[in-house]
């Protein structure tokens, strides 16, 4: 390539014509090219030196006058016109096609990023058809006479969803009032006891809890704790497809053993499942009483005395009396699952 590039310049300082160049040597005198140049030119066609130095070459010739360049003049019969416009009109028809080709691909693409953009929105938004279920709570009410303070507790019934997704084994609880609302601890045991119950791996799912209640600001007093038995029953019949009966309210914590722990204000709770409507409502075994007060006075001269003794009587016929609920003493989660399940 070189040796060709050698030739045509020494085509370009004889001519005057080719290419467009306007070459001329002084007619008054004779010029002396350096050997240095010569070398250089040579070795540049052989690859021994660099472009660089075969361009200051030539570069010197024409600072000392030894060539005169014009400016380049289109010549336009040296050209085979009817090739080169050929040539041209089949490089505008192949760009032409790159860029219908183009247009086309870029609308497909337009086209799958609204389809993408649609799912992902209906992923990421809640589904109306979540899998739901009741559960009972407590929120501590204190009360005072300007001396003394007493605390009573005021049953709530809130309403847990779960939503299962593709993941990476994730464990979220989202509540309307996340601030003073402790579920999450809750929430990662139901999952693990889900997983010992139904034999199916969570670890590639992302479990998503939402909690609310009818008085979402009662949620900041609510101990979560108690809610962990209905999670678990509601994350299981999700897993298996099973319909989850409205009739039945539980209470009770879930233990890593899948058994159901010990609770607090077990008839505030009934009460509260009472005037919700349920039918049957789960206990934690040995919770299905109430503690009721009975006094009596005995008068000695101008003195009365009052004796007061606390017993513990069955929750049950006071809430069958009252809402026509049974209350219903269970030890695992495979017992409450059997209420739950059965419509």
């Amino acid at each position: 390539m070189k040796k060709l590039t050698i030739i045509t310049l020494s085509i370009v300082l004889t001519s005057s014509i080719i290419l467009g160049y306007s070459i001329k040597a002084s007619a008054q005198e004779e010029h002396f090219i350096p050997g240095w140049i010569k070398n250089t030119a040579r070795w540049w066609s052989q690859n021994q030196t660099s472009n660089s130095d075969f361009l200051t070459a030539i570069q010197y010739l024409i600072d000392h006058n030894v060539l005169h360049t014009s400016e380049i003049q289109y010549q336009p019969n040296i050209l085979n016109m009817s090739d080169t416009q050929t040539q041209n009109t089949q490089l505008l028809q192949k760009i032409n096609d790159l860029q219908t080709r183009y247009d086309i691909l870029q609308s497909k693409y337009n086209l799958l990023l609204q389809q993408v953009r649609s799912i992902t929105t209906q992923s990421s938004s809640p589904r109306e058809n979540n899998a739901s279920i009741s559960a009972v709570a407590v929120t501590p009410v204190i009360q005072s006479d300007g001396f003394f303070e007493t605390t009573t507790y005021k049953g709530s019934v809130l309403k847990i969803t779960v939503e299962i997704r593709d993941g990476t084994g994730l464990v979220l609880v989202n509540t309307a009032i996340p601030t003073g609302v402790d579920f999450q601890s809750s929430a990662h045991t139901a999952v693990l006891v889900a997983q010992n119950v139904t034999g199916i791996d969570l670890s590639k799912k992302d479990i998503i809890f939402s909690v609310s209640s009818g008085h979402n600001q009662d949620l900041q007093a609510v101990d979560g704790s108690s809610a962990g038995g209905a999670m678990t029953v509601l994350l299981i019949s999700e897993l298996l497809g099973k319909q989850i009966n409205d009739h039945v309210l539980m209470t009770g914590t879930i233990q890593p053993d899948g058994t159901i722990g010990p609770i607090g204000a077990a008839d505030a709770k009934a009460d509260a499942a009472g005037q919700y409507g349920a039918k049957i409502f789960l206990v934690p075994v040995g919770q299905a009483v109430v503690p009721v007060q009975n006094c009596s006075e005995k008068n000695e001269g101008p003195i009365t005395y009052q004796t007061c003794t606390t017993e513990q009587e069955p929750l049950s016929p006071i809430m069958e009396s009252k809402y026509g609920m049974k209350v219903i003493e269970i030890n695992t989660i495979q017992d409450a699952l059997k209420y739950f399940n059965s419509q």
